[in-house]
């Protein structure tokens, strides 16, 4: 069924003559026209969706021409309704009003009447009235219509005219009033409340209109006849009473989601991510709120205008904080640019320490930057990402494959220890220092190993070769002064060798101002001899330590000294060997 098949529909039910409000078949034409709207408007969507739009641009449905139609109809439909209910209840206010008159009259005829053909006549009339006036408000229905039905059967029962006659009205009257206890009984099967109410007040007229029966038989289906109309009315009452409690059960739903959304409306707009997730959070309160029925025709137009103002007010919230976001944007947008391409130009680069610490800077700078939209957000990031991922796997691949040389030096190392740790004071003795040279060089040539293990090796070595020293009777001076030679020599030989003879010379330097504090403090305490003079044991043992303090410091720097100079020579043969490589270069472009 489209569009246009129910706008007909409901337009020929509008202007027929016979026109009747009917909720259900309102409800399903409903139902269906807004079934037909959300396939249009999912469309248009979809539609939206695939086409490019600015960032700001949102999705709006357009009503068309059914809509708007169907909207005009329902208004009209709406409007009749009121106009025929008016007149409903006009015409009931008045049908009471008369009813009541009729009524009062029948209570004059049987306390005043003596004529019984006259009171007859006029009872007749009266009964013939009461059928032709229609029905009366709800709320007096039920007492007016029991008065109503008390004085005519207090009528038949007053009135003893024509007896005989009367005995067959009083058995069809039986049957008839049996007939409609069995079809009150049956209402219970009818599902449709309204139904039932239509029905039952039918029943209570049909009931009315019937006359007297045999009075041994009245009380019984009196008493059935109440029962199964106590039943009726018990049952549409519960069905009111449950219909009620669903659409105040519905208002309390609908005024929980119109303070979920002035929760949202109340927090502070801080980012547009939260903002997307607070708008989310709306929409999906707008989704809810379609799927929760009616609300009591008392409440249900306010409680509907409260929730669309709160969800007006949000999204003009939002808006203006969009709005003043998109200028921030832009400045972050231009930093992040900046640090991509920064990351971009240095990521291949070999020194990987430097490298490092400024990719690490850069990143804290990205997060100190602030936020775009998320999908630009992401797309920046993954290329500032790329570079940075891509450079720190390549430097931790390369940090393994070193490490797995040292450990493999580290192996090297150890077994040469074992090796020459293994040999005696005559083997040492019969190859003389030349062994020793030789355990030096070989020593330079099986490389570095990780820092943690460098001292205890390099000690290790040293203390192997001192024992060689040893067994060819150096002393420890010599010792001294070969180990200091061995080690200025493994290190002007090593890998990295200036770095090396750096990091000793930094060693040496602490060294340095250590012993000098200690001159210092040694130098101190020489104002407890002041009044001494040089003979005193005491002050003389001083003044040698004194002494042999200065002397440490000398030679210190002596070495400090020599290991400059192996740098500087370091550095020159270096700076020699590129200039060389320069020319060499530069000759083999002339030659091309």
């Amino acid at each position: 069924m489209s569009k246009t098949d129910i706008n007909k529909e409901l337009q020929d039910w509008i202007v027929a003559e016979d026109f009747a409000p009917n909720r259900d078949r309102i409800n399903t034409l409903r139902s269906r026209f807004s079934a037909l709207r959300e396939e249009d408007e999912k469309k248009a969507r979809e539609a939206f969706d695939q086409e490019e739009h600015e960032e700001e641009a949102e999705f709006a449905y357009e009503a068309d021409e059914h809509d708007k139609l169907f909207s005009e109809l329902l208004d009209q439909y709406s409007e009749k309704r009121r106009e025929i209910e008016k007149a409903k209840k006009d015409a009931e206010q008045q049908s009471l009003k008369e009813k009541k008159d009729l009524v009062e009259e029948l209570r004059s005829l049987i306390m005043d009447e003596e004529n019984i053909a006259k009171a007859y006549k006029r009872f007749n009339a009266i009964k013939q009235k009461w059928g032709e006036l229609g029905v009366v408000p709800q709320a007096e229905r039920r007492d007016l219509q029991a008065e109503y039905s008390r004085l005519i059967e207090q009528f038949y029962y007053n009135i003893n005219i024509y007896r005989e006659l009367q005995i067959n009205d009083l058995k069809k009257n039986l049957e008839l009033k049996l007939q409609v206890i069995e079809k009150i009984k049956l209402l219970s099967e009818e599902s449709s409340i309204n139904q039932v109410d239509f029905l039952l007040h039918q029943y209570l007229e049909e009931w009315d209109q019937i006359g007297p029966t045999f009075k041994e038989e009245w009380e019984k289906i009196r008493d059935e006849y109440k029962a199964s109309i106590s039943a009726a009315f018990d049952r549409i009452k519960e069905h009111r009473k449950t219909v009620k409690e669903g659409h105040q059960q519905n208002h309390d739903k609908k005024k929980a989601l119109i303070e979920r959304v002035k929760e949202l409306l109340d927090k502070e707009f801080s980012d547009v991510r939260t903002i997307q997730n607070m708008t989310k959070q709306v929409i999906d309160i707008q989704k809810e709120w379609k799927h929760i029925g009616f609300a009591g025709r008392k409440h249900n137009d306010s409680v509907w205008k409260e929730f669309r103002e709160a969800c007006d007010a949000y999204f003009a919230k939002r808006n203006a904080f969009l709005e003043e976001s998109n200028k921030e944007f832009a400045k972050v947008r231009e930093e992040k640019r900046a640090l991509v391409d920064r990351a971009k130009e240095i990521y291949q680069g070999e020194d990987r320490d430097k490298i490092a610490n400024e990719l690490k800077g850069l990143q804290r700078q990205w997060k100190r930057a602030g936020k775009l939209l998320p999908q630009e957000e992401y797309k920046l990031f993954r290329e500032f990402r790329k570079y940075c991922d891509d450079f720190f796997n390549r430097k931790k691949k390369q940090e393994e494959e070193a490490s797995k040389q040292l450990e493999e030096n580290l192996k090297k190392k150890e077994a040469y220890l074992k090796e020459i740790a293994s040999k005696t004071e005559e083997e040492v003795k019969a190859a003389g220092e030349a062994l020793i040279e030789g355990w030096k060089k070989e020593w330079v040539t099986l490389g570095e190993v990780a820092q943690k293990m460098a001292r205890q090796k390099e000690k290790e070595f040293e203390d192997t070769v001192a024992k060689a020293y040893g067994f060819l009777g150096i002393s420890k001076k010599q010792l001294a002064q070969k180990q200091f030679e061995n080690k200025l020599e493994m290190l002007s030989s090593g890998d990295n060798a200036e770095d090396g003879l750096m990091r000793e010379r930094d060693s040496i330097r602490m060294r340095i101002k250590e012993a000098e504090l200690e001159k210092l403090q040694l130098e101190n305490k020489l104002d407890f001899f002041r009044f001494s003079d040089d003979s005193n044991p005491l002050k003389k043992d001083l003044l040698d330590k004194i002494a042999a303090k200065e002397a440490d410091v000398d030679a210190l720097r002596q070495k400090k000294k020599k290991i400059e100079l192996a740098a500087k020579a370091i550095r020159q043969e270096a700076q020699k060997e590129a200039e060389q490589q320069d020319s060499g270069a530069q000759q083999e472009e002339g030659e091309q």
